[in-house]
């Protein structure tokens, strides 16, 4: 299982996000963001960069987290294949992201995420641990 599921909304796109743990969680977050963006197998972990957000509540964190990536994917062309999470409290994550930055040729944008919202956004436990839905502006 892929640890996420894209669903289509009105003018946008959504993930829902699933893991046994928290820290899985985001760290499927992660992954469901740059599986709309480019093909998660052409990217390389070349590199090491530590991500950091914070946020009031988990889904306020969920959707900081997602949104520093959006902005590291924009601004600084960063392509992120997977995280270990550090450090992962209701109010903040620290993450070593792997990966490599966009070289033309090699990673076909698929998707322009342009950020996560709070529509319909939500974090829940089940008995098989953890599900989030977030809806991305495309």
């Amino acid at each position: 299982m892929e640890g996420f599921r894209v669903f289509d909304t009105t003018a946008d796109t959504g993930l829902e996000i699933y893991g046994t743990t928290r820290e899985e969680l985001f760290r499927n977050a992660l992954r469901g963001l740059f599986h709309l963006i480019t093909d998660l197998d052409r990217i390389e972990p070349k590199e090491e960069v530590t991500v950091e957000a914070q946020g009031e509540d988990w889904v306020d964190l969920l959707v900081s987290w997602l949104n520093e990536l959006v902005f590291l994917q924009d601004a600084r062309g960063w392509l992120f294949k997977d995280c270990s999470v550090e450090e992962l409290t209701p109010h903040r994550i620290r993450a070593r992201c792997l990966g490599e930055t966009f070289q033309e040729g090699n990673h076909p944008i698929k998707t322009l995420v342009k950020a996560a919202t709070y529509h319909q956004a939500r974090v829940e436990e089940h008995p098989q641990g953890f599900r989030a839905r977030v809806v991305l502006d495309i």
